[in-house]
């Protein structure tokens, strides 16, 4: 009892934002039947509540939570404060009070992780330097070796290289954000990129696996990927249009303020003392954090590697743009990224092996078209692509015709269009309507293949590698005239999209109507949601000097902020014995009651029933009747 109603004169002292705070991080779960602070306070100090409360809590909090309990006068008041906003201390008449459940799960929970309680009371142990003193049975972590000590002078390292890396980043997103336009990734039912997709990301931009999932870790934190959740489905948003559009200085500087943004709290927090060392600030969360579970250890250490591919840290230690990041200074940042990174590539250089060399970054629309046709062999500062039949027919269901592409490189080439580029345009120019294929509404099927020329067309038929397609070709009418040169059509009751994976596959390369159509216009725009301006602006910089922000509360959760601030202010139910009497209601148990009036007092045992208008409503245990006092002649409320 006496922990609920310390905890309930903690909250019924809160103002709006403080309670908002409180609720918006503690998230109590039973918030639709809690209506005042006795309520909130039974909720707050379940175990299971104090155990998420004291999960994310440094070691010098929990510190501050032993040695508080032991002698209430060994705590400073700045080492309370945010373990009272947080609901792990009570008050009682204006002095604050330990929880002997918040102690009690506190001790269990470092026992379970291997660290003895009394370690962290010891005399003379800091927060920093205090070492844990782990159970018999358990194994030591092992503590973090910092870089640098007062006996070693301290030298800065050089991450001048940051821009390798940086650019590489942006080269893989771009290609992965291409990728993912035509063939969107698969979820896992918890929410996470399968596996498979990763590796057909992976096989399709030349990335390996565990590079592809960090970019698209990146991809996320920036917003130009949306998962649809009711289809199961990682799709690119509507923003990835415009980041494109962007040079790749401009697109670096919104996955780095993106991915800055998405830092974990412990590694925030943890960063501070860590003098830009993000892999040494990663390497002292266990320390720092005891009881922080596996999960978010493995989160930090990952945010990590996406910082290191992404160029923001170099050996784990942040790059001078993106320490100006942190330091909210976006204009240095830019200078900085400006100076370090070069510009648009003069060219490329295309070899008689259809290989092409892209020495640097090139511009937006010519970087799309060269895309859209080529497949990448190695994307870094310098890249290589390479041009096939198969390539080109992409390229042209995206739009880029073979008289497009010889545009291009008659444009950009520095070695010129190489005859065996020349032939493949001329060659691929020829077919192009060779094949196409369509869906269809009809009995025959639902995809109709239309086939130039007959030969082909019985090639199709008889191919094994399409037996499982099921092609049929319908009997004309009888007494049907057939002109010359007609096209011959096929059918297949499979969709379209798996009849032309399965030409593709057979090195047919056909095309669609939509494709035909849409020839010459933009790569990249077949089937793209509305664009809408990405405001990088908008991306917060993380402040590594302040707390996590509280997240915003549900409707539920402002309107039980609302019922408990005013119950907590209401008449008569501001007053300790006021909490005393609810909390005898709720658990349904007799208290003695001291009442004065008059000169006299007297002490009853009831149990309360209500207390309603000033007015308390009770059962006499003793006497066996109901009796109504007065709440202000009450002068004491202890348990039976």
């Amino acid at each position: 009892m006496s922990g609920t109603l310390a905890l309930a004169s903690t909250i019924a002292e809160m103002d709006r934002d403080a309670l908002r705070a409180l609720v918006a991080r503690r998230r109590p779960q039973a918030a639709g039947t809690i209506a005042d602070p006795i309520g909130l306070a039974a909720e707050l100090l379940r175990s299971d509540s104090i155990t998420r409360a004291i999960v994310p809590l440094e070691r010098n909090q929990l510190s501050a939570l032993l040695r508080f309990a032991a002698a209430p006068r060994s705590c400073a008041p700045d080492e309370l404060q945010p373990l009272t906003a947080l609901g792990l201390i009570g008050r009682e008449s204006e002095q604050l009070l330990p929880l002997d459940e918040v102690t009690e799960t506190v001790r269990d929970a470092l026992i379970s992780a291997g660290i003895e309680p009394d370690s962290l009371t010891a005399v003379g142990a800091t927060p920093d330097a205090v070492t844990a003193s782990h159970t018999s049975g358990a194994t030591p972590a092992p503590e973090p070796t910092p870089r640098a000590t007062a006996a070693v002078p301290h030298q800065a390292p050089d991450t001048s290289t940051w821009y390798s890396p940086a650019l590489t980043a942006v080269g893989q997103a771009a290609e992965s954000l291409r990728v993912l336009t035509l063939r969107p990734g698969k979820l896992n039912r918890n929410g996470t990129v399968a596996v498979a997709s990763l590796r057909s990301l992976a096989e399709a931009t030349s990335i390996d696996v565990d590079s592809v999932s960090r970019i698209v870790t990146a991809l996320g934190h920036a917003g130009l990927t949306t998962p649809r959740s009711d289809e199961q489905l990682l799709l690119v948003s509507a923003a990835a249009g415009d980041w494109l559009a962007q040079d790749n200085r401009d697109r670096w500087l919104t996955l780095a303020r993106a991915t800055l943004a998405a830092i974990p709290a412990p590694l925030n927090i943890a960063l501070t003392a860590a003098d830009g060392d993000l892999a040494g600030a990663a390497a002292a969360i266990p320390h720092r954090f005891p009881l922080l579970p596996p999960a978010e250890l493995a989160a930090a250490t990952a945010f990590t590697a996406v910082a290191e591919q992404l160029g923001l840290t170099v050996s784990g230690v942040l790059s001078a743009p993106a320490d100006r990041l942190i330091a909210d200074d976006p204009a240095a940042a830019g200078e900085l990224v400006a100076r370090d990174t070069p510009g648009l590539a003069p060219g490329v250089y295309v070899q008689p092996d259809l290989s092409v060399v892209v020495p640097g970054p090139l511009a937006p629309a010519d970087e799309a078209t060269l895309s859209a046709i080529s497949r990448p062999e190695q994307i870094g500062v310098a890249s290589t692509r390479r041009i096939s039949e198969a390539s080109l027919a992409e390229g042209l269901e995206q739009g880029v015709t073979p008289d497009a592409a010889r545009a291009l490189f008659g444009r950009i080439s520095l070695t010129g269009i190489p005859q065996p580029l020349e032939y493949l345009l001329a060659s691929r120019a020829e077919r192009i309507g060779d094949l196409v294929v369509d869906e269809h509404d009809g009995d025959v099927g639902r995809t109709r293949i239309t086939v130039s020329r007959s030969d082909l067309a019985q090639t199709l038929l008889v191919d094994r590698a399409l037996q499982h397609l099921q092609l049929t070709r319908p009997a004309p009418a009888p007494n049907a005239p057939v002109a010359m040169g007609t096209p011959i059509r096929l059918y297949s009751r499979l969709r379209a999209d798996h009849v032309v994976s399965a030409l593709t596959d057979a090195r047919y390369h056909p095309t669609t109507s939509a494709a035909l159509s849409g020839a010459g216009r933009a790569p990249g725009t077949r089937g793209a949601s509305p664009a809408h301006t990405l405001d990088t602006a908008a991306i917060p910089i993380v402040d590594v000097s302040a707390a996590p922000q509280a997240t915003q509360l549900t409707e539920a959760y402002s309107t039980l902020v609302e019922r408990v601030y005013l119950a907590a202010r209401a008449e008569p139910g501001t007053g300790e014995f006021t909490r005393r009497l609810e909390l005898a209601m709720r658990d349904r148990s007799p208290v003695y009651v001291t009442a004065e009036a008059r000169g006299q007092v007297r002490t009853f045992t009831l149990l309360p029933v209500s207390v309603t208008s000033g007015r308390l409503r009770a059962t006499d245990q003793v006497a066996g009747v109901e009796r109504t006092l007065p709440v202000n002649m009450i002068t004491a409320v202890e348990p039976v």
